[in-house]
């Protein structure tokens, strides 16, 4: 009868992924699978908990801070590990390396390995195989309870729908356009003050040349009055004279 069978104690597990989301996703995976889960962002932390919690499984990403997931493996595998208390504990490696690089390399250090991206039926199926392989058995599924689901992190908000996005890009528009209005007006106002005060200075510039034009039409009016007056004057006396001489030429005639 396997372990599993004889023990309500459940299986414990440490899972160590240094990408928030991922570690996040197969955490809560793995207690849907009715696994107690210790989660780890670090080899480093993922080590010092399967020291603290002598695991039924421990699941590794290869590449991450302070030690990488081949680093713990091979911890976990020394003989008299934890005081002989890993020595039944499988090591699954799930990376990103590829296919062929982690079947020349997870052999060295783990039990099995699975390449990322991956289905859960698939990681499922390849968590109860390296279990069988050390005489235990799957748990039994179960839903989280609510104190579970209080642990996994809350995920952001997702991206309004796009009728919503388009009203709210057309109200960023109306509000930039309305804020535009004064500022036209404004420059408006402006424009028109320029115009005004640049026609008051060129005529208050051609005032000068006006007024020594007038100065001049006056003045050149004026020298021609006494000649004109001058010219009727002559005229008029010329006029009494040959008005004076017609009577002695009829007087001479007469005689």
């Amino acid at each position: 009868m396997s372990s599993a069978s004889t023990s309500t104690k459940p299986l414990t597990v440490v899972v160590a992924e240094d990408e928030p989301a991922m570690l996040s996703l197969v955490a809560r995976h793995l207690r849907t699978l009715g696994f107690q889960v210790h989660d780890a962002a670090d080899g480093e932390t993922a080590w010092r908990l399967t020291q603290q919690h002598h695991p039924d499984l421990v699941m590794l990403d290869v590449m991450m801070p302070q030690m990488s997931g081949w680093e713990v493996a091979k911890l976990v595998k020394a003989p008299g590990a934890a005081g002989g208390t890993l020595a039944n504990t499988p090591v699954l490696m799930l990376t990103g390396i590829g296919e062929s690089m982690n079947a020349m390399t997870s052999p060295l250090f783990a039990d099995g390995w699975l390449d990322k991206p991956f289905e859960f039926a698939r990681l499922d199926e390849k968590i109860s195989e390296l279990l069988a392989k050390y005489g235990k058995d799957m748990p039994p599924r179960r839903a989280l309870d609510d104190a579970e689901l209080d642990e996994e992190p809350i995920e952001e908000a997702a991206p309004p729908p796009k009728p919503a996005r388009a009203a709210k890009k057309a109200t960023k528009k109306a509000t930039k356009k309305a804020a535009k209005k004064p500022a036209a007006k404004k420059a408006g106002k402006a424009a028109a003050k320029a115009t005004k005060t640049t026609k008051k200075v060129a005529t208050k510039a051609a005032a000068p040349a006006k007024k020594a034009a007038a100065k001049k039409a006056t003045k050149k009016a004026a020298g021609k009055a006494p000649a004109a007056k001058k010219a009727a004057k002559g005229k008029a006396t010329a006029g009494r004279k040959s008005t004076a001489k017609k009577p002695r030429a009829a007087a001479r005639r007469s005689s």
